[in-house]
């Protein structure tokens, strides 16, 4: 199907979805934009029986044709759901620079925290309270890269699916258990009972990063950029655990001390 009018009813929802959370909770579904991560998206959904749930894919004539390998996996969803748009529609709906033409609707990935959907002794990541779109994408991208087993929203994280934070998960989040659980003390208390610790991350009074065992059930708990961690929600945590600063800085991006705790959890923790 060609779709050449802004008034398009799917085009108008297209461009309601790429700019209102509230719309993206009542339809459930969400924006995916850019060539490699469209390719993947539509890939993963193809190879993996519907694991990503690709709702449509919205390009332009001149990104069927720049995308090696866009065409051959295009083929395997339903006419019903694929859609030519104008170059003017593209960089119309698009909030990038450099819009590349591409777009993939799909619906929610994420999965309400629950003991029985963790996995018992498994590697995690917790996120309490972070606001920046760019560093979630960074720090989901980072989870599926060492393999581990989930990342959960607690608190009033940014939305996870906020273009910028789509973007910066460059085509990963299909492929990492995301959780929201918006109780802190309720998240604690789950990853408890599945006999996985949880190792606050602060910035400094914790046990040294490369001292702390990360051995077994373990879950690094980031919390927001400006303020870290409560007081309150590091006490109900476990552990804590510190990276030692040389230098000249106190402190790191949050993304980048995920990526930091992640590693080590990963590579020292069994």
């Amino acid at each position: 199907m060609v779709i050449t009018s802004k008034d398009n009813p799917k085009i108008k929802q297209l461009a309601k979805l790429y700019v209102s959370r509230k719309y993206r909770r009542e339809t459930g579904l969400f924006v995916i934009e850019g060539l490699r991560g469209c390719v993947d998206a539509v890939r993963d959904d193809v190879e993996h029986d519907g694991l990503l749930k690709v709702d449509g894919v919205y390009y332009t004539e001149n990104a069927f044709d720049s995308a090696e390998g866009f065409g051959e996996v295009l083929e395997k969803i339903p006419d019903s759901r694929r859609f030519v748009i104008t170059r003017e529609i593209a960089d119309r709906i698009s909030d990038t620079d450099s819009c590349q033409g591409v777009f993939v609707t799909a619906k929610r990935l994420d999965k309400a925290l629950s003991a029985d959907g963790l996995k018992a002794g498994g590697k995690y990541l917790v996120l309490d309270e972070l606001q920046d779109p760019g560093n979630l994408g960074t720090m989901i991208r980072t989870a599926d890269a060492v393999g581990l087993d989930g990342v959960v929203l607690s608190g009033n994280c940014v939305d996870l699916y906020n273009p910028k934070t789509v973007r910066s998960a460059v085509g990963s989040m299909p492929r990492v258990d995301i959780f929201v659980e918006k109780d802190f003390e309720a998240v604690t208390e789950m990853l408890g009972k599945k006999g996985i610790r949880t190792a606050a991350a602060v910035i400094d009074g914790g046990t040294e990063i490369k001292q702390f065992d990360f051995g077994g059930g373990c879950a690094v708990v980031i919390g927001n950029e400006g303020r870290g961690l409560s007081q309150e929600h590091v006490e109900m945590c476990s552990d804590r655990v510190t990276i030692k600063m040389y230098g000249h800085i106190d402190s790191l991006n949050a993304a980048t001390a995920a990526t930091i705790f992640l590693w080590e959890m990963t590579r020292r923790g069994d």
